[in-house]
């Protein structure tokens, strides 16, 4: 079994809007090995594969500033401080892509980035609700649209879709799909 870390000293190298980033000393349990390990602290986020009526997924395209380029990803959005995340999703469909849901299922939590960040994202899917006005952030530009479940499966394998979380939920609810 690997052996657990702990904290002996924590730097703050930045506190931000959306991230904290720390530089920790930590020591291996069971040793006097120490070394450093840099985090990013981050509030989480939320993702939804919404179906529709005619069994195809909603789908957003976005222009994603830290890779210069528009992505294709299921809605979703960051939870912000203090909120849960059962909410959030509720609030970032509604925004996104104009759909009031009746109910939803939480499909998984994953870990994005486990090596540096200390970001969880929550999965949800439904097929249960009403459509809505969207009403996107006030620096949010997005258009939605939508994919058949084997047209986003292979955007995923073309390398078209490259959001983690997108691939993640999409090859999770495969037989939401049969």
């Amino acid at each position: 079994m690997a052996k657990k870390e702990t904290l002996v000293k924590r730097e703050v190298i930045y506190n931000g809007r959306i991230i904290n980033v720390y530089n920790d000393l930590i020591k291996m349990e069971g040793t006097d090995i120490t070394s450093f390990r840099e985090i990013v602290d981050h509030n989480g986020g939320v993702c939804a594969v919404v179906k529709t009526k005619d069994n195809k997924i909603k789908f957003v395209r976005q222009f994603r500033y830290a890779f210069l380029e528009n992505t294709i990803e299921v809605p979703a959005g960051k939870i912000e401080r203090g909120e849960n995340p059962d909410y959030t999703i509720l609030r970032e469909l509604e925004e996104e892509v104009g759909v009031k849901v009746k109910s939803i299922k939480k499909i998984a939590v994953i870990y994005p980035s486990p090596g540096f960040s200390k970001e969880i994202i929550h999965l949800y899917y439904t097929d249960d609700y009403e459509e809505c006005a969207q009403h996107f952030d006030f620096d949010e530009d997005l258009d939605s649209f939508e994919l058949t479940y084997d047209e986003a499966v292979k955007k995923i394998q073309s390398g078209e879709i490259r959001d983690a979380k997108t691939i993640c939920i999409i090859l999770m609810v495969k037989d939401y799909f049969n």
